[in-house]
């Protein structure tokens, strides 16, 4: 066999090229960015609600941002979104630990 060969049919498609222009749209603009909607709603209910709202404004934003063609907004609101949302969880986390901590002294203790 030559090294030219046509290398073998892919079931349910062909292995035609496909011509995109990757400087008009960039691979990483072809889909909007996660909003991380459910995880901010989340920690808003169960974990630490200030912080958890500013993850709920930024995630609600996100889909907007890139309907509107504000592709570097929403990528920022989505990151906004995960780190706000990670900053809440990691409170509540702290706060069961500690009040968990508290009352098995204060229970040992009598």
């Amino acid at each position: 066999m030559s090294s030219s060969a046509v290398p073998p049919a892919v079931p349910g498609g062909s292995r035609a090229p496909v011509s995109v222009n990757v400087h008009t749209y960039p691979a990483q603009l072809q889909y909007p960015p996660r909003s991380y909607l459910l995880f901010a709603v989340l920690v808003t209910i169960f974990c630490f609600w200030p912080t958890g709202i500013v993850a709920l404004v930024s995630a609600l934003r996100v889909n907007y941002l890139w309907k509107t063609q504000e592709h570097d907004k929403a990528r920022k609101a989505s990151r906004r979104a995960r780190n706000w949302g990670l900053v809440s969880l990691a409170i509540g986390i702290v706060v069961v630990v500690v009040v968990v901590f508290w009352a098995s002294i204060t229970y040992l203790n009598g």
